[in-house]
């Protein structure tokens, strides 16, 4: 398709010359009609050009209009131009968005997904509008709510009542009125609610802590929700009865960046000790996960991984503050690969360990029988020791003569075992921080130790052998990904770069 677009106008009509007009017009209508539907499957609307948008989705004939067939998901962006914005909506502009805002979201209906920017510079007539559009649309089940500037008085949801799918994210302090409305939504969606994403990226202030219980303040006490998927990040999490009536049929947990409460009432409990009680909780109400995402690992998460088997998704994407010990670090990781992680590897589809800092937490002979017990594994990414690895050219080839090298380099070790699961799509290799830089005020020693660990992976990587057909995965590693090719000569097979990696997640 690119090909197509980047021939000339000129060429392009003489092509079209060379066909009769009956030819053109199928081939345009053919094309057309595959398209379309992927086209407009997705719409946006912002205050950029949002009068004439709303009026062509209100006028445009014939009825029904391609985007009501099509579109399945709308982002509603910022209504109107905020403070620091240059362009300011024009009289005539204002009253084509009063006619034709409400009719115009209304008309999409087969959106099923709302992502709607809400901010304090869109009018109160026009949220009032989108609130009674998005209370008209038949089969909307998923709303996600971005809040940057967080509106001054709470946002009533009270007419959209059939959600199945609710998600926050804020970039600023989530104030009372942002509670509320959420409480609210949530209050209104009651029972068909399943699934809840609280992220708050925004800095809280001493003294001020939203909880997952005032997101769930306006759900009656008679009614318990079937929430099966629960995301909190960056909010303070207490799984007490009055959370946990809600979580009977949880199957999906991420919990990252969260706090502990503080009040004049209660003593201060940092986030490692408020998650050990969320996993002894979990462990003895006997509510058992599939999928798991953390940057919490602790005994308790280890304790909790052994009682019960069958996750499908192990993400775990910290493993140690730097106030952590070394050898409990290690020992922790030890029981992890030992005890934790035996019950679920035969059923995991993703395995994600994020290593801190080089020591057991990353791949080694130590973790290696497990990881081979994989079978079921599409995804999987690791961190790898730069004590367990080749470094250097010099180094490598040597390595690559030895009789055994898979036994003395982690990376070819790690390679030769995921050449043996059968269903394995991608494998992810990692740099953890040196030891040494655990507590340091400075970055430097680590980052100068990623960008050596970039050029020795991939040294290890371009020299690994042989490659069998089982060798079918991507790998990336630290900004690059590779593939299995030849060399420039056409022979030679091995793990060639093939894509840069913008930025790591």
């Amino acid at each position: 398709m690119s090909g197509l677009l980047s021939l000339p106008t000129e060429l392009l009509k003489e092509i079209g010359a060379e066909a009769a007009d009956k030819t053109l017009r199928l081939v345009c209508k053919r094309i057309n009609f595959a398209l379309e539907p992927q086209i407009l499957s997705e719409i946006t609307l912002s205050s950029t050009r949002l009068a004439s948008q709303v009026e062509s989705l209100v006028t445009t004939q014939p009825k029904p209009t391609s985007a009501s067939k099509y579109a399945t998901k709308l982002r509603i962006g910022r209504l109107y131009p905020s403070s620091h914005q240059d362009r300011v909506i024009s009289l005539e502009e204002e009253v084509k968005i009063r006619s034709f805002l409400l009719p115009a979201i209304g008309s999409l209906v087969r959106v099923r997904q709302i992502l709607w920017e809400l901010g304090q510079s869109d009018p109160e007539w026009a949220t009032f509008l989108v609130l009674d559009a998005l209370a008209s649309l038949p089969v909307l089940e998923d709303l996600h709510l971005s809040v940057l500037s967080p509106p001054d008085s709470p946002v009533q949801f009270q007419r959209l009542s059939n959600l199945k799918k609710f998600t926050l994210t804020s970039n600023s302090n989530i104030r009372t009125a942002v509670i509320r409305t959420v409480a609210g939504l949530i209050g209104w969606n009651q029972p068909e609610l399943t699934s809840l994403t609280i992220v708050d990226d925004g800095y809280h202030d001493e003294g001020y802590a939203p909880t997952l219980q005032d997101f769930l303040a306006e759900t009656s006490s008679s009614v318990c929700l079937k929430i099966t998927h629960l995301n909190l990040t960056g909010v303070f999490v207490k799984f007490d009865a009055s959370a946990l009536r809600h979580l009977r049929s949880l199957i999906s947990l991420t919990i990252v960046d969260i706090f502990s409460p503080c009040d004049e009432t209660t003593e201060y409990q940092g986030p490692e000790l408020l998650a050990q009680k969320i996993w002894s909780t979990l462990r003895s109400e006997k509510i058992h996960l599939q999928e798991l995402v953390t940057d919490d690992a602790q005994p308790a998460l280890v304790e909790y991984l052994t009682s019960f088997s069958g996750l499908r998704r192990l993400r775990l994407i910290r493993t140690s503050s730097y106030r952590t010990h070394p050898q409990v670090y290690n020992r922790l990781a030890i029981h992890f690969y030992e005890q934790g992680l035996e019950n679920h590897i035969s059923f995991l589809e993703s395995l994600e360990v994020r290593s801190s800092y080089e020591g057991k937490w990353c791949f080694g002979n130590h973790c290696s029988n497990v990881i081979k017990k994989g079978t079921r594994l599409t995804l999987l990414e690791l961190s790898i020791n730069s004590g367990d690895i080749s470094r250097g050219e010099k180094a490598v080839r040597s390595c690559a003569k030895s009789l055994s090298p898979t036994r003395e380099n982690a990376i070819w070790s790690l390679l030769d075992i995921c050449a043996t699961l059968p269903i394995l799509k991608s494998l992810t290799m990692r740099s953890a921080s040196p030891e040494h830089s655990r507590g340091s005020k400075c970055g430097s020693g680590a980052s100068m130790h990623r960008a050596r660990m970039r050029i020795w992976i991939a040294q290890n990587l371009e020299r690994y052998g042989p490659i069998t057909t089982n060798h079918v995965f991507h790998v990336s590693a630290l900004w690059t990904e590779y593939a299995v090719q030849r060399d420039n000569l056409g022979a030679n097979l091995g793990y060639r770069p093939i894509a840069r990696i913008k930025e790591e997640d």
